[in-house]
């Protein structure tokens, strides 16, 4: 048992006794009473006359230790209690996606998937998958930082960071279990390859850690790095995270566009949300693992993997909510992987293929045509320069498409030919090119073809007869809008005054 009180730190250290004190409680009791620097000076001495590792003394002191109650880790996400009866879902779905929809001008489709998301950060345990949420914006002062104010109102344990160590990420989640929302990301994440491993490797939940050595004796240890992530920068984060994302991109909102300003108040006024989302996820987090929701036809596999969560949630509540979450899939999806560069420059050699109705093209020729294309990176492809002969190379080696000496009229070069295209066509464009768009693209006066049109050319106009996809188009970029329940309108007509 630990002594009640402390000896007089001087007097224990000029006592010779001390290191045959038999009781390792009550020597380490002693040392939780040093200041650090004192402790630092005797800790491998101390270490060795109880024969324990010093990480090991670490350890136990640092939990004796009094603790300051604005540096303790225990205090950096809030503790609450569930609320005290059973709570119907819908009500709380619709009262988050309204005061969303209050604080911060959307794009079409995005507050429902921004609720359903935030009602995921109480059950994401009971998903394989937990996927990102990234908020971008192409300039600044379009919303983000309002947006993430309000969603740290709404997600569980929630922990807001301007800036952050991919250290601190790991050990930050292995600790709290927090909901990390990481703001400014622009100003720290591109350029670092370790910090997008670390965010990227809490994608799926089997995989979810992390090794690093710990202590003087750099022993390996697990970190966790499950949990939800939500990532907020001007911008684009690198692929790899994007392809991990719920991807809500904001923009700046028009002159007669008006929004509610956030409150001093608005964290406590939204705990009653956040207790009854804890109560709703111990009565049904048992129930979500079994879900298996209807999903929309669609040729991206891993937009689908972050987006089956979302789906199941909405099944727990009513129709109005499924037919809502397929609507929001189809708009906001269609915008997931127009940056992905593989699958873009096969779109873009494809087309080129077709406008020219040709079977071979030398690669002077095809470079060429890619560098005159409107709305393309190709043009200005690194550093302001325009794509090259060797760089198209780079890019088609991970499909295993090479150029071969082909021969057109009496003019033999390196070129490519279709065929040697058709498997990755087949792979990687059959579904999304239908997805993406239902117009073909044009020529335009430079020789090659403009960007694709969009069969809906707003983004607010929406296709009303149907809420299911097409059985051969994959997934339609025509917004399927529910005419009854709007992005937003469903009244709260149990409670109206829930939140």
């Amino acid at each position: 048992m630990l002594p009640e009180t402390l000896p007089n730190r001087k007097s224990v250290w000029e006592k010779p006794s001390f290191k045959r004190v038999d009781d390792p409680a009550r020597v380490i009791a002693v040392l939780a009473g040093l200041d650090p620097v004192e402790y630092d000076s005797i800790r491998e001495k101390q270490a060795k006359s109880l024969n324990i590792r010093v990480s090991t003394l670490d350890t136990e002191v640092y939990k004796l230790r009094p603790r300051d109650p604005e540096l303790d880790n225990s205090s950096l996400v809030e503790e609450f209690e569930p609320w005290y009866h059973p709570v119907e879902i819908t009500d709380l779905l619709d009262s988050v996606c309204s005061l969303l929809n209050k604080h911060v001008v959307l794009p079409n489709g995005a507050a429902t998937a921004l609720t359903l998301w935030i009602a995921g950060t109480y059950v994401y345990d009971s998903f394989r998958i937990w996927p990102k949420l990234t908020i971008t914006s192409p300039e600044k002062r379009c919303g983000k930082t309002t947006l993430l104010e309000v969603l740290s109102a709404l997600c569980n344990r929630a922990l807001v960071a301007s800036n952050i160590s991919p250290a601190a990420v790991f050990r930050v989640i292995n600790r709290c279990t927090p909901s990390l929302l990481i703001d400014e990301a622009d100003t720290f994440l591109n350029n670092n390859d370790l910090l997008r491993g670390v965010i990227n490797s809490g994608h799926t939940k089997s995989t979810a850690f992390v090794i690093r050595t710990t202590g003087d004796d750099h022993e390996p240890a697990k970190f966790s790095t499950w949990c939800p992530m939500v990532i907020s920068m001007i911008k684009l984060p690198p692929d790899t995270i994007l392809d991990r994302s719920v991807v809500i991109q904001l923009r700046r909102k028009l002159p007669g566009e008006s929004t509610q300003k956030i409150t001093q108040t608005l964290v406590e006024d939204c705990q009653i949300i956040r207790r009854k989302f804890a109560r709703w996820s111990i009565d049904l987090s048992t129930t979500l693992k079994n879900v298996n929701p209807a999903l929309p036809k669609c040729g991206n596999d891993r937009a689908l993997d972050n987006w089956t969560p979302l789906f199941a949630i909405a099944e727990s509540s009513d129709p109005g909510w499924i037919d809502k979450t397929h609507s929001s899939f189809g708009l906001l999806v269609s915008t997931d992987d127009d940056d992905a560069i593989g699958p873009m420059i096969l779109k873009d050699i494809q087309s080129i293929f077709e406008v020219k109705n040709k079977s071979n093209i030398f690669t002077a020729e095809l470079v060429d045509e890619l560098v005159a294309l409107e709305d393309r990176p190709w043009c200005e492809w690194k550093h302001g320069k325009p794509l090259t002969q060797n760089t198209l190379s780079r890019l088609l080696k991970p499909f295993k498409i090479k150029s071969q000496s082909i021969r057109i009229g009496t003019i033999a070069k390196r070129g490519y030919y279709k065929k040697s295209f058709q498997d990755s066509f087949d792979r990687y464009l059959s579904l999304e090119t239908s997805f993406q768009s239902a117009t073909p693209p044009q020529p335009s006066n430079h020789a090659a073809y403009s960007r694709n049109q969009s069969a809906t050319q707003k983004d607010h106009v929406a296709l009303i007869k149907s809420l299911q996809p097409t059985d051969d188009k994959g997934c339609g970029s025509v917004a399927l809008q529910n005419p009854i329940y709007g992005e937003g309108s469903i009244p709260n007509s149990k409670n109206p005054e829930a939140f």
